[in-house]
């Protein structure tokens, strides 16, 4: 089965999702939509693609089955809604909405149209990070301790229209619980705007995961150089993930354990043991790619997406007790 489909947004990332829409053979792009000629000039030159500056032609048109949604955030819940209401399956990029009432109004629509809602979660799409989740959850680093990330970049990122929260800390926002299993019990954000007063461009996340398990990370559009790390100390090893090495994923055997030896006071003291480490070898792959792929299979044989309508809302509640925690002196907010 071939999937007609129409991509709305040629900006930013809207090329990304053409070019992998137009490459895969279970689906036939049809159309691009955007308000800017230009940009669709140039999508016209590169794409064998009918293109509009018109929403509308791609809501009537009945040979277009599904829609990827890559306009600025600001305007997901409108374009989304429109095109349930019209029939077809949509996958929304990140974030689905910018508020969780929006957001919950599209998982119902969705629900009640019997049409596919996916977001574009990518990182869950990621070969590595995927292979991280399943070793921590599969206990090879023992009981997790805590996590630590860096998501940074520097040059061209800087937003005007959103912080950093919503912008970079979102992929983190959805990785994590995959990671823990569950929803964080709370959250506590600080951040900082120093481009612009009033938009934070970075920021410190703290989650609490309850039983003592802690998740901090730093995002910044104002750093050294871009990074993407995340480090899962648990009690048998540690497991880094850097997205920009050699070797993405290492292990390292290195834990404390208790020894017989007592301090002065009576106190088992904790030895640190360390076995080396080594790489987790990963086939990669695009994850873009993985995640188109996903969407055209989850619309061809109506498979609930990995990251579907209710996957989405659960980020933004996040995002917004992330964001309610900036705007009410760095508390700890209750998800």
């Amino acid at each position: 089965m071939t999937i007609n489909l129409a991509v709305v947004g040629a900006g930013y990332w809207g090329p990304n999702l053409i070019r992998n829409f137009a490459g895969l053979p279970e689906c036939r792009l049809m159309a691009v939509c955007d308000m800017d000629p230009a940009r669709l000039h140039l999508i016209g030159e590169q794409f064998d693609v009918r293109t509009t500056t018109h929403l509308e032609e791609v809501l009537s048109d009945q040979e277009i089955k599904a829609v990827a949604i890559a306009t600025p955030a600001e305007s997901h819940y409108a374009v989304a809604d429109a095109c349930l209401r019209a029939g077809k399956h949509v996958l929304v990029e990140k974030p689905i909405a910018t508020t969780s009432k929006d957001a919950e109004n599209l998982v119902s629509i969705a629900e009640m149209a019997g049409r596919i809602l996916m977001v574009g979660h990518i990182f869950l799409y990621d070969s590595t990070v995927s292979r991280l989740i399943q070793v921590v959850q599969a206990g090879e680093a023992g009981q997790i301790r805590y996590v630590h990330g860096v998501r940074t970049s520097m040059g061209g990122t800087a937003r005007l229209d959103t912080n950093v929260i919503w912008d970079a800390f979102v992929h983190d926002a959805y990785v994590l619980p995959a990671l823990f299993g569950c929803a964080p019990q709370r959250v506590m954000a600080v951040g900082a705007g120093y481009l612009m007063p009033g938009i934070e461009d970075v920021a410190f996340v703290t989650f609490d995961f309850g039983d003592g398990a802690l998740a901090q990370v730093y995002v910044s559009w104002y750093a050294l150089e871009k990074s993407r790390k995340m480090t899962v100390i648990g009690g048998e090893g540690i497991l880094h993930y850097d997205d920009l090495a050699p070797s993405r994923l290492t292990r390292y055997a290195r834990r404390y354990e208790q020894s017989p030896e007592r301090d002065p006071q009576g106190r088992p003291r904790w030895k640190w043991k360390d076995d080396g480490s080594q790489p987790i070898e990963v086939a990669q792959s695009e994850p873009l790619r993985a995640e188109c792929q996903h969407f055209i299979e989850c619309v061809a044989t109506g498979r609930k997406p990995m990251t579907d309508g209710h996957a989405g809302l659960e980020t933004v509640r996040i995002l917004e007790a992330c964001q309610r925690s900036l705007e009410n002196n760095n508390k700890w907010i209750e998800i």
